[in-house]
């Protein structure tokens, strides 16, 4: 295990007894075993720690989603939630301590590094729409515990994509 590893699990460890606010790098150190300009050498802030983790996680869902066949809708929402709930306990984790905003910095930064639009500003928008709907989808789920059974979560949200795209999605907001 890396030392970047060693102390994104000190950080989790300490956020399940006590508030993020008041967790010290002293603490997140002394936990991961190892010194304090290590932490500096790596990161700026806590934040950063959990950005690293997810990063991590969001790379472990992007090799599981490379190797399936079948790059369908199903296929990437069934891949994605079964990622994030093999990381279940990071997750409520992060939700009970307030820093779940942090998954969405993550998922900006990877639209930036990694998806290069060419076609129009169209495009561009539509993937930014696209990817803020499944950021919110997550969030709702990990909010909620993430107690659902993962292949009826999975034909939700292919139910409401496809509302959306029947122009049905908003239509019990409108009357």
């Amino acid at each position: 295990m890396k030392t970047k590893e060693y102390m994104a699990y000190s950080l989790i460890d300490l956020m399940k007894t006590k508030d993020f606010e008041t967790i010290t790098i002293k603490e997140i150190t002394k936990n991961a075993h190892v010194n304090r300009s290590t932490y500096y050498r790596n990161f700026k802030s806590k934040e950063d720690i959990l950005k690293f983790q997810l990063r991590k996680i969001t790379e472990e869902y992007i090799n599981e989603f490379e190797s399936v066949e079948e790059k369908t809708e199903k296929n990437h929402i069934s891949t994605l939630l079964n990622t994030y709930n093999e990381h279940r306990e990071f997750f409520l984790t992060i939700q009970e301590s307030k820093q779940l905003y942090i998954l969405q910095q993550v998922y900006l930064d990877y639209l930036q590094d990694n998806i290069h639009i060419t076609s129009s500003k169209e495009e561009l928008y539509k993937l930014y729409h696209n990817i803020g709907g499944v950021y919110n989808f997550i969030i709702c789920w990990i909010e909620n515990g993430m107690d659902e059974n993962l292949e009826e979560l999975t034909e939700l949200y292919l139910n409401i994509i496809s509302d959306k795209e029947k122009g049905q999605l908003y239509s019990s907001l409108i009357t």
